[in-house]
């Protein structure tokens, strides 16, 4: 039986908004892959894409999986934490020896007729080890130089494996996820001041050494997309031309023409924003800005009600994966971001990224339900 006291502590504001993102993403995902088929077995029409079919699956097993990650006492991550990251280090090594390449990436592990990209899942193993460090009691607020450098250590691997698929954008992502939770323990500004200091001098070297060539002009085409139009800076403008002929109230659901006519590439994946604005307009890019913004705040309120700091900062590291995914999305869309890969929370088709926030939104939910007394 379920302690009735667990439900009553519940962030029902937090899961409704959830479900309204949802639901707009998969409003959005209809329309962005929307055709009429009709089978040539049985001439029978079929209205929905088999992007939309996939996601509506996945959306079931993920709201399952969100339940599931309620119904134990979060607590007992700490201690099975180093194993959770170890699995998640042998998953992104096995993806590049034994994962399947597309686009160019090697990021995914088919298991039969699935397909799974480990990295979405590393994002929540990284989040539950990171945290497990800081809850410890060998780490105080404000950590010392030697206990920050731990962090680094315990996020480097992950960093590293996922740079190598290649994939930019997540591996930045898992580094910055990192940072966010060692930001929110507490940070001298000497220290904060050494590493900029360490970030500029390393920036020329890693520009011309660390970064290909491809991820070089992405960075270029971010600052200037009209040096590319047809090639590298394709992607921006259209994405701007989808945007700005929204106007106010947008054209109309279905209605998008450079989606419809798929001037836009990527349109149910990076770029689902864009198709969002065309159809809605301004108006709807709002609404969906204010539902982002109301989940944040329902997430770091649920960080401040955690009855201790090992579940603050699961809370902290799990909404800010999402939280920095939104920013780095719309911002790649707008132009102020090179275009690195990175989906729109809730909004973009994708069945592992949404699995992965469906199961970081159960556990937030798990440490609000168990904040008060002693409760399992």
């Amino acid at each position: 039986m379920i302690d009735r006291r667990l439900l009553t502590n519940f962030h029902w504001p937090l899961l409704l908004t959830v479900f309204l993102l949802i639901a707009c993403g998969l409003i959005n995902l209809y329309s962005s892959t929307y055709t009429v088929n009709i089978s040539q077995d049985s001439g029978i029409k079929s209205w929905f894409s088999p992007f939309f079919l996939k996601q509506l699956i996945w959306t079931i097993v993920g709201l399952g999986a969100m339940v599931l990650a309620t119904t134990f006492d979060y607590r007992r991550l700490q201690t099975i934490a180093p194993v959770m990251y170890m699995v998640g280090i042998f998953l992104l090594a096995l993806v590049l020896v034994a994962g399947e390449e597309s686009h160019g990436a090697v990021r995914w592990l088919k298991i039969g007729p699935i397909q799974i990209q480990p990295s979405e899942f590393e994002k929540v193993f990284l989040v539950i080890a990171v945290a497990a460090w800081g809850a410890s009691d060998r780490v105080r607020l404000y950590p010392s130089i030697t206990q920050i450098l731990v962090f680094i250590l315990i996020s480097i691997p992950p960093f590293l494996l996922v740079f190598l698929e290649p994939d930019l954008g997540t591996a930045l992502l898992l580094l910055i996820t990192s940072c966010t939770i060692i930001f929110c323990l507490g940070i001298r500004w000497r220290l904060i001041l050494a590493f900029l200091i360490l970030g500029i001098m390393i920036a020329h070297p890693l520009w011309n050494y660390g970064l290909k060539e491809y991820q070089r002009d992405r960075i270029k085409t971010a600052i200037d997309p009209d040096r590319d139009p047809k090639k590298r800076g394709y992607h921006i403008r259209q994405a701007r031309i989808a945007i700005g002929s929204g106007m106010l109230w947008g054209r109309g659901y279905l209605q998008g023409t450079q989606s419809k006519l798929r001037f836009l590439p990527e349109r149910h994946t990076d770029f689902a924003f864009a198709v969002w604005a065309e159809e809605w307009g301004f108006a709807g890019g709002i609404v969906l800005l204010f539902l982002f913004g109301l989940f944040v705040y329902f997430c770091f309120q649920a960080a401040f009600l955690a009855k201790d700091r090992f579940g603050s900062l699961i809370v902290i590291g799990l909404s800010a994966s999402i939280v920095w995914e939104i920013v780095i999305n719309i911002g790649m869309i707008l132009g102020f971001f090179p275009v690195v890969g990175v989906p729109l929370p809730f909004i973009s088709y994708g069945g592992s990224a949404l699995l992965r926030c469906l199961v970081s939104i159960g556990l937030i939910e798990n440490v609000c339900m168990r904040r008060f007394g002693s409760m399992k």
